[in-house]
C-alpha cells in the first residue's frame, strides 16, 4: 500500500481545540440531493440527507446590482481596489480580458443565480487592465449542528485562475472564528486551466469540526491571484452516512518503455504495443498498472476494503483483479495498487472499471466507482479522446497569437511504421483573420534538438472546418515516411493570410480536459523559435498506415422514455419508439423494446462501418410529427467504435406535458433511491391545493392524495412499494412537477 503524502492531509482532531489547518477536499462525484431553498429543516434526518441548504437566490431577474446579502451572511473585501465576492444572475456573462463565462452547466440550480469572484472583470474596469490580486471571501451565517454526530459539506464550483499564487479555500469555524480548520478547493490544478469535471462537485466531511457545534461558520476565501472567476452554488450541509467509502481518484499508468510510467493513452496502434520493456520496470509496452485513492468518508470503520479493477473488451469482461485487503478508519485515506498489470492482446474497446468494494454494507455505490476507456486500434495514435471541453492555442501565453505558431503532442514510437495523417480537432476560427493551417510531425533528434520532419499542404480554415476532426495527409518522398522508434511530435501550425508569416493564428485546437497527463503538449511560438510546455490536451494524433482491425459492429441504441411517460405523452402499453438515420436511408428501425420496465428501450443493430459516422433521431410510433427535434433541430451524430453502446434520453428529456414550475418553488424527496417508504417536502410560492400520486413504469396510479390551502407540505409515503421505478407528481392545477423515485 502506498499512502498519499503530498497530496492529502488528514484534519485529526476533535471539538474547537484545533489551529488552522490545511485540508485538500474530495472530489468525487457527489449524490446530488434534491436542494432547497428553506434552511433548517426541523423534521429528523438520517444519513446523506440535507439539513441545511442555499441556492444563492439572492437577486431577481437580469439586474446583477439588484440583489440583497441575507441575514447572517458576510462579504469581506481585505483589498484596497472594491473586488469582492458578489451575486450575479445565470442570465448574463462575466467578462474582463479574457473571460466569457456563464453559469457552470454542473450547477443544480443555476436559474436563480449563484455567487462569484469575478477578478478578470474587477482587473479590466474601463477598459484599463490591472493585476490587483484578489483577498476577498465569503461567510455564511452560523449554522446549528449541535444534534448532527457528523456533518459533510456539499457544493459545486467552477474556477479559473491566472497570473499569481493561488489560494481557494473553504474555512470552517465553531469559535466565532478564533480557530480555523482550512481545506484547499483548488486540488492543485496549474494556473490558466479550467476547473477539471472531477473537480466540480466537491464534498468535505468536517464532522470533527463541526458534528455537536452550535455554532458553525463556513467562509470561502480566495487569495492571490488576479484574473478569472471563481463561482459556487448549491452549498447543502448533510448529514454523513454510516458506510460510505469514497474512490477519490484513480490512476491507470502505462508501461512506456521508460522507467516511469507514462499515464494512459486513449488510442494505442497494436503494431506499437506487446514488445518487451528493457526499463527498470520491465513487463511489457502497454501493460497498465491500476491504483486507487480511497477515503472512508462514513462513520464506521471499513473492514476489508480492496481496490477492485474490472476490464471489458467489447462489452465481455476479459479481466478482473483485486488490491490486498486492508481497514480503514473514519475520514482516513489510502492508495491501493491492482496485484497484477493487464497487456490487452488484441484490437477492441476496453473498458476499465476502478471499484471500492468492503464486507460493510455501502450506502452511497455512487462514487465508489469510476471508467475510462481505451481502443486498441489498428491505425489511429492519439493520446486525448475524441471529445473537446475546451480549446487552446499560443494566444494565452505571452509572445504566442502568432502566425507561425504551433501545437503539438509528443508521441513515442516503439516499431517502425508509417505515418499517413496526423488528424486534429479545430474547435474555433476566426475568418476575419483569414487563417491557414497545416500538420507538422517533428522528431525528437536528442542534443540536436526537434526538427521538422513531414509537413502536411497549407490549406484554409473557415467555418466549415469549425468544431470538426480535420485529417491531412503527409507529403510522402518514399523515405521520410517510415519512420524509426524515437520520439516525434504531431502539431499543428497556425499560419496568417495565403499562408504567410503575417497576422495572428485565428485558431485554436480542442482540449481533452478530462485528460489527466499534462506532459505531452507544448506550444511553438514562432517569433523566438522557443517551445514550452502548457499542461493541456490538446486533440492531435497520428494516423499509421497499419491495417487489420475489423472493419464492421454492431451498435446497442438505448433511450430513456423516462420523462415521457410520466408526462403521459408516451404510452408504454400502447405506443412504441424507433430509430431512424443514415444507415437506414431514415426510414426507421423495428420497435426498440423495454424488458426490465425501467423505462429505457432498446435495439442492437448490425453492419456499421467502424471509423464511420451516422446522423439518427428517435420516433414515437414511427411518426416524423412525434420525433425528437421536431421543429427541425439538429440529427444526433455518432463515430462507430469496435463496440458501441449508445445512451441517450428521448428529446433530451424535454416534454410538452410538464409545464415550467412557477407555483411550486421546490420538491424534496428522500431517501431515494428508497427500500420501500419515503418522505415528499415541497414548498410553494403562495398558498395553493395539491394533489399528490405516484405511477409505477406502466402508469398506474398506486398512491393518490388531496391536499388543500398549503403553503409547505412534508408527508411519508409508505404503499410496500415493489422494486421497479415510479413517478411521483405533484400537480397545483396549473402546473405539474414530477420527480422520479427509484425502490430498491
Amino acid at each position: 500500500m502506498r499512502k498519499i503524502t503530498l497530496v492529502f492531509f488528514i484534519l485529526a482532531v476533535t471539538g474547537y481545540a484545533y489551529s488552522q489547518v490545511q485540508v485538500e477536499g474530495i472530489p468525487v462525484p457527489v449524490k446530488e440531493d434534491p436542494v432547497q431553498n428553506i434552511q433548517n429543516i426541523s423534521q429528523e434526518k438520517g444519513g446523506g440527507d440535507v439539513f441545511w441548504s442555499t441556492t444563492f437566490d439572492w437577486g431577481t431577474g437580469e439586474d446583477t446590482t439588484s440583489w440583497a446579502l441575507p441575514d447572517g451572511w458576510i462579504i469581506v473585501d481585505n483589498s484596497d481596489y472594491g473586488n469582492p465576492w458578489m451575486w450575479r444572475s445565470p442570465y448574463d456573462t462575466l467578462g474582463g480580458c479574457c473571460t466569457w463565462q456563464g453559469p457552470s452547466p454542473q450547477f443544480l440550480t443555476p436559474m436563480d443565480g449563484y455567487i462569484v469572484l469575478p477578478s478578470d472583470e474587477y482587473n479590466r474596469r474601463d477598459g484599463v487592465g490591472t493585476s490587483y490580486a484578489m483577498d476577498t471571501y465569503f461567510e455564511t451565517p452560523s449554522i446549528d449542528c449541535s444534534d448532527k454526530s457528523s456533518v459533510v459539506v456539499k457544493f459545486s464550483q467552477l474556477f479559473r485562475l491566472c497570473c499569481g499564487s493561488n489560494t481557494l479555500s473553504m474555512m470552517v469555524t465553531n469559535d466565532d472564528g478564533v480557530h480555523w480548520a482550512e481545506y484547499s478547493c483548488l486540488f492543485g490544478l496549474p494556473n490558466n486551466r479550467v476547473c477539471d469535471l472531477r473537480y466540480r462537485n466537491v464534498e468535505f466531511n468536517i464532522s470533527d469540526v463541526a458534528a455537536g457545534m452550535s455554532n458553525v461558520k463556513i467562509r470561502f476565501y480566495q487569495t492571490g491571484n488576479s484574473h478569472y472567476y471563481w463561482m459556487i452554488d448549491d452549498l447543502r450541509l448533510v448529514e454523513a452516512y454510516e458506510n460510505e467509502v469514497v474512490l477519490e481518484d484513480y490512476w491507470a499508468e502505462v508501461n512506456g518503455g521508460f522507467d516511469e510510467r507514462v499515464g494512459h493513452v486513449n488510442y494505442w496502434p497494436k503494431t506499437q504495443m506487446g514488445m518487451e520493456s528493457s526499463s527498470s520496470l520491465g513487463g511489457h509496452i502497454g501493460d497498465y498498472e491500476f491504483l486507487g485513492a480511497m477515503l472512508n468518508n462514513g462513520m464506521a470503520d471499513q473492514y476489508n476494503l480492496q481496490l477492485e479493477m474490472t476490464v471489458l473488451k467489447n462489452g465481455q469482461q476479459s479481466w478482473q483483479e483485486y488490491s490486498d485487503p486492508m481497514t480503514l478508519w473514519p475520514l482516513d485515506r489510502d492508495t491501493l495498487t491492482a496485484n497484477s498489470v493487464f497487456l490487452a492482446d488484441d484490437y477492441g474497446d476496453y473498458e476499465i472499471t476502478f471499484k471500492a468494494v468492503s464486507e460493510n454494507a455501502e450506502e452511497v455505490p455512487e462514487n465508489n466507482s469510476k471508467s475510462i476507456m481505451f481502443t486498441v486500434t489498428d491505425s489511429l495514435y492519439h493520446r486525448a479522446d475524441f471529445t473537446a471541453e475546451a480549446a487552446s492555442n499560443t494566444g494565452g501565453w505571452v509572445g504566442g497569437s502568432n502566425a507561425g505558431d504551433m501545437v503539438g503532442v509528443f508521441y513515442d514510437l516503439y516499431a517502425p511504421t508509417e505515418i499517413n495523417a496526423i488528424s486534429a480537432r479545430i474547435a474555433g476560427v476566426t475568418e476575419s483573420q483569414f487563417p491557414e493551417f497545416q500538420y507538422v510531425l517533428l522528431k525528437d533528434m536528442g542534443e540536436e534538438g526537434l526538427i521538422e520532419w513531414l509537413l502536411s499542404d497549407i490549406v484554409p480554415a473557415d467555418a466549415s472546418v469549425r468544431s470538426t476532426w480535420v485529417t491531412l495527409d503527409m507529403q510522402k518522398d518514399g523515405e521520410t515516411e517510415f519512420l524509426e522508434p524515437g520520439k516525434y511530435i504531431a502539431a499543428v501550425r497556425f499560419w496568417g493570410d495565403n499562408g504567410t508569416e503575417n497576422g495572428s493564428n485565428g485558431m485554436s485546437i480542442g482540449w481533452d480536459m478530462d485528460n489527466r497527463e499534462t506532459g505531452y503538449t507544448w506550444n511553438y511560438r514562432f517569433p523566438d523559435e522557443s517551445w514550452f510546455h502548457t499542461g493541456k490536451m490538446n486533440l492531435i494524433g497520428m494516423v499509421l498506415n497499419e491495417k487489420g482491425g475489423p472493419a464492421a459492429a454492431s451498435v446497442a441504441f438505448n433511450v430513456d422514455m423516462n420523462a415521457h411517460i410520466a408526462s403521459g405523452e408516451f404510452k408504454p402499453s400502447s405506443d412504441f419508439v424507433d430509430v431512424a438515420g443514415t444507415f437506414n436511408e431514415w426510414n426507421g428501425s423495428d420497435p426498440l423494446t423495454d424488458e426490465d420496465g425501467d423505462g429505457i428501450y432498446s435495439i442492437t443493430l448490425d453492419g456499421f462501418t467502424v471509423a464511420g459516422v451516422i446522423e439518427y433521431k428517435y420516433r414515437i410510433n414511427a411518426n416524423w410529427d412525434t420525433s425528437e427535434y421536431p421543429d427541425g433541430g439538429p440529427n444526433r451524430k455518432y463515430t462507430i467504435r469496435y463496440w458501441n453502446e449508445v445512451n441517450n434520453v428521448y428529446n433530451g428529456g424535454e416534454t410538452t406535458g410538464i409545464e415550467s414550475p412557477s407555483l411550486i418553488e421546490s420538491l424534496m424527496v428522500y431517501p431515494n433511491p428508497t427500500s420501500g417508504d419515503f418522505t415528499v417536502v415541497i414548498a410553494n410560492t403562495e398558498i395553493s391545493n395539491l394533489q399528490i400520486s405516484v405511477m409505477d413504469i406502466q402508469g398506474h396510479v398506486v398512491y393518490k392524495n388531496q391536499v388543500n390551502g398549503v403553503l409547505t407540505h412534508t408527508e411519508t409515503i409508505d404503499q410496500d412499494l415493489s422494486k421497479g421505478v415510479y413517478f411521483l407528481s405533484i400537480n397545483n392545477g396549473k402546473e405539474v412537477k414530477v420527480s422520479k423515485v427509484i425502490v430498491r
